[in-house]
């Protein structure tokens, strides 16, 4: 089923709060032969702030822009407020979009350059865009910046511009395509922070493609996680962290420690390593080949003929290896152990603190004991 070309969506902004904004279903794109997006199917819900995560040429930009009305799907449908917007244009979609250049005007001052979304809709009154405009500046704490150039402006400034003038027509949905790309990272954590902060003040939904992992974690309250054109796992920013459904999730959001075995009577046969303590419950049969993934601070290090207790049950830590400290990075909120098992395969621990921690005092080169407790790992068939 396509809708007429002329068919608008704007019925998105009056959905009852059951209705997804956004209903994909079974949503591919195919460029000649090459398939871009495979089987995409998802709701993203009305208010929520989703993130669309992934690497470079995963499928992320082309799913969005099968969600704005720029590609149309090669399969599948898409929904926006419970109405179907496949065939539908952009301009008749009731979203807006926020693109990483901004696409301000360098010659329309900054009033302007908000109020150019409402004239060119022509969806307000002339007497009331000026009243708007204020509002819409007000909005992104950039009052009284309504005469100054966009040359004056800051990076920062420039994008709280571009929101205002994405937000002014108050849609019922934003997209942001790498919102934060042109900005140093410090500027980046605090527009982090301040986006979501519009987010929940606006009430509008906002989907962000990204591939900053850490942009999408303190951002999203879901997130999906796209490679090959597939999605492999929506959740939110904890349960993504926590309990990644592929390895390639685990390896992706953040970083991972991987053993790779056969699993058999809850342990995890490396070779080279001997059996290894899986988690209970992890609802893998015995003999799946799986990878062991456990992230670096749940490592706890010491020195041989010393305790590895972990601080976090009476167990401490089943798992243990010995290993030789290759090389030790600071990081200022924490410091890094990058450790060569017997095996030959490397291992990452983190402490936190200035002084590393519990493993503070260790010297590249020498042997050390790693440990972590089983239920902080995690067993992936995939």
């Amino acid at each position: 089923m396509t809708a007429p070309a002329e068919t608008s969506t704007t019925a998105a902004a009056t959905a009852g709060d059951g209705t997804p904004a956004v209903r994909l279903t079974g949503v591919g794109k195919t460029f000649g032969r090459t398939p871009a997006v495979q089987d995409v199917t998802l709701d993203i819900r009305r208010n929520e702030f989703f993130s669309i995560l992934g690497p470079s040429g995963c499928g992320k930009t082309t799913l969005m822009r099968m969600i704005t009305g720029f590609e149309v799907p090669t399969e599948g449908t898409v929904e926006l407020g419970g109405v179907l917007a496949t065939g539908v244009p952009p301009h008749r979609r009731d979203l807006n979009m926020l693109f990483q250049s901004y696409a301000l005007f360098p010659h329309l001052n900054v009033h302007d350059n908000v109020a150019f979304e409402l004239k060119v809709r022509k969806s307000r009154p002339r007497a009331e865009i000026g009243p708007a405009v204020r509002e819409a500046l007000a909005l992104v704490r950039l009052e009284g910046y309504g005469e100054r150039s966009i040359g004056q402006l800051s990076g920062g400034q420039r994008q709280r511009v571009a929101i205002a003038r994405a937000l002014i027509g108050r849609p019922s949905l934003l997209l942001l395509d790498e919102p934060l790309g042109a900005l140093d990272q410090k500027l980046r954590a605090e527009m982090q922070l301040e986006l979501k902060k519009i987010q929940r003040e606006v009430g509008v939904t906002f989907v962000t493609v990204t591939h900053d992992q850490e942009e999408a974690l303190t951002m999203s309250d879901r997130i999906a996680v796209m490679d090959g054109g597939r999605v492999l796992q929506v959740d939110s920013p904890e349960a993504i962290y926590e309990r990644p459904a592929t390895r390639f999730v685990a390896d992706f959001i953040g970083t991972s420690n991987f053993i790779g075995g056969t699993l058999r009577g809850g342990r995890v046969g490396a070779p080279g390593l001997g059996n290894v303590a899986a988690p209970e419950g992890h609802g893998v049969p015995d003999g799946t080949e799986v990878h062991l993934a456990v992230r670096p601070e749940n490592v706890r290090l010491a020195r041989p003929g010393k305790s590895v207790s972990g601080a976090d049950g009476p167990d401490g830590c089943a798992v243990v290896f010995t290993g030789t400290l290759d090389q030790i990075v600071y990081l200022g909120s924490a410091t890094r152990y990058h450790l060569t098992l017997p095996d030959g395969s490397g291992l990452i621990a983190e402490a936190r603190g200035a002084d590393g921690g519990a493993g503070g005092g260790f010297a590249v080169g020498e042997p050390v004991l790693a440990g972590w407790d089983p239920r902080h790992s995690r067993v992936l068939d995939r």
